[in-house]
């Protein structure tokens, strides 16, 4: 099993680096001549996706989806533009094709001469690709060494939860398979109008590449954390003046372990929110180069004629397509990026086409959602909620039904559990109202106000704390001070390099220390009665990831800034190569590099994702049925059928003499737990393996997912482990063991399709009616 993960994972990082990376490099191969790597990157990534997204979207909504037409869509408009871009002429190579074949029927063209041509036009390539190999990968080998470094240490990481824990790590996963699904079925937005975009990738790869939704959704997770820390790294490779200090802060980011722990957990499930957030820093790093653009070079310039706002729509439209989340930090960023450039924002030249470009990136993801809206589909839950946080309706990090009932009186408590300055203020208020218009003699209450140094003190102070709370959590107050003053620093830094004319840089380190003073401000909005469009664990995710260009920016600054002059570009490098080597080693020494992760699924055990797999590898498509909890549900859909444990429990859970239950498919496979997962719910002795105890509990009779999880889910596998004891032993030549292990074991039942068994039967824990009582 563990070869055919490793095998299925290659399958797929292959098959979506070549779809969104390489084939956009290819067709795009003239345009991007000449750019920098990291610039190349970004341009076909961000090109990739939204293309490939895109598509599916269309293909959809006018229900013509289905590999055929995904393969036309993609590789036809492939073609043209890569003969277009790199000016090939088709049809004189398609009438020398013709006149070679006629040549070659009538005897007056050799194959000895085909094969000289070929050979001779391999051999040119192999020259180009050797040049090409020589200057890119030769000639910075130093460089691929630490990208060797930064690959090892994400396998290392992330990758080994590929091989030690085959299932999903997130209990939504089920949801988003189901949707995906039903997209396969000609049903997009089956459960509502919802940010798609993710699903359309996954339904691509699906449809395309013959990808089993389950497998995707299991090991995709490691796809998106590689992009996640390449495009980490990739704009900071375009931010930085140095060479090595982008790999320092990569490295950083992935192997500190002074992060809190939900900066990073989520990244071991594939999730549509870690996908779109993919796409936040190309959506910063093409703003940042417009701005950075001279408005002589912008002047009568289309905006469809200019690379990075061209790119820049892609990526902010990719943000909100996927998830709006992203878009919501995009957005934070860019008005952070406004301030940063703001003498040229203000500016015609630069105004007008950064908000055009912005209200169509934004049409462009909206339009599939309006499309669907408007022909009726309703808004899912989650993005009708999204809607009212936008309006300022929803707040999650604050007691929503109490201030629903109590919208009059309500008490601001902060976490100590005393009254919060804001209420303190609006409480002394009252009492000064009151004290004036009362004639009575009692001594008013004076409550001093606070100067300005002081409230600023004490937001610095609470802004502090909470950064140690969900960023450094465990680490003391003077390390909240510390990034505080870093962001400010580089702000300061930014100015003091626009003084000495290096404008561009300036203004870019003034436009990092803005957008991240601003996230800052969202990580704390709750105590500082701002609008909470994220709560703080959530926020610390992109915080962390945003925040890593901070002290990368810092130095990398203040090595330019004493040591700016092009001749000094060598030693600039020098000392980044010396700062990168130094903290790895100071890493290491000092033993703050993660290495005791824990790998495991709550959800879905090895065991049932070894079965599903062999099952589906073993029999023809819809000739078997799986007996199990909820999960195999949607993971097998296209190829067999499930039953619900629970259901078929019920079923016989008062035996009559009369009662029949068939399962018509020729092989049944019954999965049971030996050590019951939690399901995201523990309980007292959560743990403790099947037994005679929990089998005598009587059937969860609960609705939803509750049935399965905690202590209930205990009680099914044991129930369900009994059955197919005593099953086996009435029926041994038929009911046999499939798969065991220590934690899970999966029974099969062979069955003659003309005589099915009835699997009711008294196990020992069922009841039996008396009828003629009755």
């Amino acid at each position: 099993m563990t070869t055919l993960v490793i095998i299925r994972f290659i399958s797929i990082f292959a098959v979506y680096f070549c779809l969104t990376v390489l084939a956009p490099a290819i067709v795009f191969r003239r345009w991007l001549k000449g750019l920098r790597v990291a610039e190349q990157f970004l341009i076909c990534y961000v090109t990739g996706n939204f293309y490939v997204i895109n598509l599916v979207f269309v293909l959809q909504l006018l229900h013509i989806s289905h590999p055929a037409t995904l393969w036309v869509g993609t590789v036809i408009p492939a073609f043209l533009a890569w003969s277009k871009i790199n000016r090939i002429p088709v049809r004189e190579r398609v009438r020398e094709f013709f006149v070679a074949a006629k040549r070659l029927s009538r005897g007056t063209l050799g194959l000895k001469m085909i094969w000289h041509r070929m050979l001779y036009q391999i051999l040119i390539y192999v020259r180009k690709g050797g040049r090409i190999f020589y200057q890119k990968v030769i000639k910075k080998t130093g460089q691929w060494m630490f990208v060797v470094v930064i690959v090892f240490s994400l396998f290392w990481i992330y990758g080994r939860g590929l091989i030690l824990a085959y299932g999903y790590a997130a209990s939504d996963i089920p949801v988003h398979i189901s949707w995906i699904n039903q997209m396969s079925r000609g049903n997009m937005f089956s459960a509502g109008v919802y940010p798609f975009g993710f699903h359309c990738m996954m339904y691509y790869l699906h449809a395309a590449f013959g990808f089993d939704t389950y497998v995707l959704l299991c090991q995709f997770f490691f796809v998106q954390v590689i992009c996640i820390h390449f495009v980490l790294l990739a704009f900071l490779k375009l931010c930085c003046k140095t060479t090595y200090l982008p790999y320092a802060g990569t490295l950083f980011y992935v192997l500190g372990n002074f992060w809190g722990l939900q900066t990073y957990s989520r990244f071991y499930a594939t999730l549509p929110q870690e996908f779109g957030m993919i796409f936040v820093l190309p959506s910063v790093s093409f703003a940042i180069a417009f701005f950075q653009t001279h408005r002589e070079r912008l002047a009568g310039k289309k905006i469809w004629r200019d690379r990075n706002l061209l790119c820049f729509a892609m990526s902010f439209s990719l943000t909100l397509a996927i998830h709006f989340y992203g878009t919501m930090v995009a957005g934070l960023c860019c008005i952070g990026i406004a301030v940063g450039f703001f003498f040229r924002f203000v500016r015609k030249e630069y105004f007008g086409k950064i908000m055009l470009t912005g209200i169509i990136s934004v049409v462009i993801a909206v339009l599939p959602m309006g499309v669907a809206y408007a022909t009726g589909t309703p808004l899912q839950g989650s993005l009708g909620w999204g809607m009212s946080v936008i309006h300022g309706t929803s707040n999650e990090d604050a007691l929503d039904s109490e201030i629903a009932e109590n919208s009059e009186i309500t008490e601001a408590v902060t976490e100590s559990g005393e009254i919060s300055t804001e209420e303190e203020n609006r409480q002394s208020a009252d009492k000064e109202q009151v004290t004036e218009t009362e004639t009575s003699t009692e001594e008013q209450l004076v409550v001093p106000k606070k100067s300005m140094k002081q409230k600023i003190t004490g937001v610095g102070e609470q802004l502090a704390e909470r950064i140690i709370q969900f960023i450094l959590p465990g680490k003391e107050t003077p390390f909240g001070y510390l990034i505080l003053t870093g962001i400010v620093v580089v702000g300061l830094l930014g100015l003091a390099l626009c003084v000495t004319r290096r404008t561009d840089y300036g203004m870019m380190l003034i436009a990092v220390s803005a957008y991240m003073m601003i996230m800052t401000l969202l990580l704390d909005a709750g105590e500082l009665g701002l609008p909470v469009l994220m709560d703080p664990a959530r926020c610390s995710i992109y915080y962390v990831y945003l925040f890593i260009a901070v002290p990368v920016l810092f130095v990398d600054g203040s090595i330019y800034f004493l040591l700016g002059f092009r001749r000094l570009n060598v030693l600039r490098n020098l000392i980044s190569l010396f700062l990168t080597g130094t903290l790895l080693i100071g890493m290491n020494q000092y033993g703050v590099i993660r290495q005791n992760e824990t790998f495991g699924s709550d959800f879905v055990s090895n065991g049932a994702i070894t079965c599903l797999s062999n099952i589906i590898h073993d029999n023809a498509d819809h000739t078997w049925t799986i007996i199990s909890a909820n999960d195999e549900t949607q993971m097998g859909l296209d190829h067999g059928y499930h039953t619900e444990m629970i259901s078929f429990l019920r079923q016989m859970e008062y035996l009559t003499k009369d009662t029949t239950i068939t399962i018509p498919t020729a092989s049944v496979y019954f999965f049971v737990e030996k050590v019951p997962l939690n399901y995201a719910v523990p309980y007292v002795k959560s743990g403790q393996s099947i037994s005679k105890a929990g089998a005598l509990q009587a059937l969860p009779n609960v609705g939803g997912i509750g049935m399965y999880q905690g202590e209930n889910r205990w009680i099914l596998m044991s129930r369900m482990y009994y059955w197919a004891q005593a099953f086996e032993k009435l029926y041994p030549d038929a009911m046999s063991v499939y798969y065991e292990s220590d934690q899970f074991i999966c029974y099969k039942l062979d069955q003659n399709m003309y005589h099915l068994y009835n699997l009711a039967i008294d196990y020992g824990y069922n009841q039996i009616v008396d009828e003629q009582m009755e």
